[in-house]
């Protein structure tokens, strides 16, 4: 069943068409992938989901309601939550401060057992995040600017994971990191995906993404060049070596 729907979808930036007129499916509790080299429009595509890009033309459906163009904060209150490229880590805030900062917007629950508070949730987020990463655990008490790049990523993953997302967007989350690194965080996000959540991600690394993506969209120049499951695509070495990267 799909989660997420978008349908010819268009974003210029000023006299730039940055996406011409993409159309992608994102199936619940699966990893889709978005592949691409630099100005594909990766990013773009997954800004305009979290509403931060507003689109021109087409639609955005999240389970089945129409969020194109809405405001970033409604997106995210639905439970789309995005891991920015970059990180954007808060500094002067220690670990911790920064992870319960992805945990704004959340609201008392009711649940089969009562409801849930607050603070409640917060902690429970925050064992969940500390068992993906525990490294932060180690060090929630350091200055999150202190970090490596590889456990500033995973901080960033993390802050997203405090919202409770039903849909996690990340946005290259192998960037500038070293190959043990980025293996190591692909495995997270593999064991995210089999918690229940549905991921769409954003990256330039093929060979790591094909290996636990159920999909994949290639971009090319705004336009999708190609697509297809992550076995299928592997299996064709001449479109990674051509569009997607080295093995890495």
């Amino acid at each position: 069943m799909a989660i997420l729907e978008i349908k010819d979808l268009i974003v210029d930036y000023g006299i730039i068409r940055a996406l011409k007129g993409i159309t992608m499916t994102v199936n619940e509790g699966s990893i889709v992938a978005v592949l691409g080299a630099n100005g594909a429009g990766k990013t773009t595509t997954i800004r305009t989901i979290s509403g931060t890009v507003k689109s021109k033309s087409g639609h955005i459906l999240y389970d089945g309601e129409d969020m194109t163009n809405k405001d970033p904060h409604i997106i995210a209150r639905k439970g789309i939550l995005q891991s920015p490229e970059g990180r954007m880590i808060l500094n002067g805030l220690t670990v911790e401060e920064n992870l319960k900062v992805g945990a704004y917007g959340l609201k008392t629950l009711k649940t089969d057992h009562g409801t849930q508070r607050v603070a409640e949730q917060i902690r429970d987020h925050l064992m969940e995040v500390y068992q993906y990463f525990p490294i932060l655990n180690e060090r929630k008490k350091q200055q999150a600017s202190t970090l490596s790049g590889g456990e500033q990523q995973m901080l960033a993953i993390g802050r997203a994971l405090m919202g409770h997302p039903k849909l996690l967007l990340l946005d290259e989350p192998s960037l500038g990191l070293a190959p043990m690194i980025v293996r190591d965080i692909f495995q997270i996000i593999k064991k995210i995906k089999e918690s229940g959540r549905t991921i769409l991600l954003v990256e330039q690394n093929a060979y790591q993404t094909l290996k636990i993506a159920d999909y994949v969209y290639v971009l090319e120049l705004g336009k999708i060049k190609t697509q297809g499951t992550g076995a299928a695509l592997m299996k064709d070495e001449s479109l990674v070596n051509a569009y997607l990267g080295s093995k890495h």
